[in-house]
């Protein structure tokens, strides 16, 4: 566990120009399991263990795109819990092996054609609702789990001293894709807390645009985001502003990420770079705006992704 946290904060040296705001990546790759997801898992399992709502030899199920369920398998193999998880077909292979690797059991609800719509990701709700009935389970509920903004208020305190360390003094803006809600709002909590004039733009889904209040029954290819509804840990007033992305634009930020800065990245943190840069492009120079690499782009190689 000691492994998880402390990632590099990365100024992206070829995608700017002297016109643009300096953007900065949070390479969140680069803990255990490839995913910032580590963090949340860690802190709702030790919240779950400090209440004894997580006894030993009891079982977690969750339902996940893959990156939670990573983070969670691998948390539940270091302390001896049993471990199942409900995802789909739509989620790349890498994420659902990974998750076996642990020793997971994943259990798969079919996504037609692969392709994610928001009712994929309410049936895996249901079952996982369904599996958390039975004795000896915990079901953290990550978008209901308080403890999941939590994992996230040290990655904000690290991009605070490491923004330093560049002799940028602060951050002016902050960009994420917003899916389960943990990230966006720990992050926020702590990022406006030390500067209340931090913008911090969200990012949806062209086709489900839950934050926005738009249509929500589209399909789309931005995995971890794009739910049918708001979380309940979502603190959607620390969001100044909620910008929709298509799936053509997180693609192609995702591969000028890979192929001008060396950074192998996701389809979603594809997204956040390419608001970043919009943003930066609006703000000019002087300012600084922060995104997240979210995972490792390692785990996307048998995908459409990089072909």
């Amino acid at each position: 566990m000691q492994a998880i946290g402390n990632t590099p904060l990365i100024k992206l040296a070829h995608l700017t120009d002297p016109e643009m705001a300096d953007v900065y990546v949070k390479w969140e790759g680069a803990n255990p399991t490839g995913s910032m997801k580590d963090r949340m898992a860690l802190s709702m399992i030790e919240g779950a263990e400090a209440r004894g709502e997580l006894k030993p030899g009891g079982r977690v199920v969750e339902y996940t795109g893959g990156s939670t369920g990573s983070a969670l398998a691998m948390v539940c193999a270091t302390k001896g819990y049993q471990a199942h998880f409900v995802s789909s077909n739509g989620f790349s292979e890498e994420k659902l092996q990974t998750m076996r690797a642990f020793g997971a059991t994943v259990e798969i609800i079919e996504a037609k054609d692969g392709v994610l719509t928001a009712d994929v990701i309410d049936r895996m709700i249901a079952r996982a609702r369904v599996l958390a009935q039975e004795p000896g389970t915990f079901w953290p509920d990550q978008v209901n789990n308080p403890d999941n903004p939590c994992g996230y208020h040290a990655m904000a305190r690290e991009i605070l001293a490491q923004i330093e360390e560049f002799g940028a003094g602060q951050v002016d803006e902050f960009v994420t894709a917003v899916g389960g809600g943990g990230c966006v709002s720990g992050t926020a909590e702590v990022l406006k807390q030390a500067n209340p004039d931090t913008r911090v733009i969200g990012i949806e889904p062209y086709q489900v645009r839950n934050l926005s209040g738009g249509d929500t029954t589209g399909t789309h290819k931005l995995e971890g985001i794009g739910l049918s509804f708001l979380p309940a840990i979502l603190r959607r007033d620390l969001i100044d502003d909620v910008v929709p992305v298509h799936d053509e634009e997180a693609y192609a930020g995702a591969h000028l990420l890979a192929r001008r800065e060396g950074i192998l990245a996701g389809i979603t943190s594809g997204a956040n770079l390419h608001v970043a840069l919009e943003r930066a492009r609006v703000l000019g120079p002087g300012k600084s705006v922060v995104t997240i690499a979210i995972d490792s782009g390692l785990r996307y190689l048998n995908g459409d992704l990089y072909r």
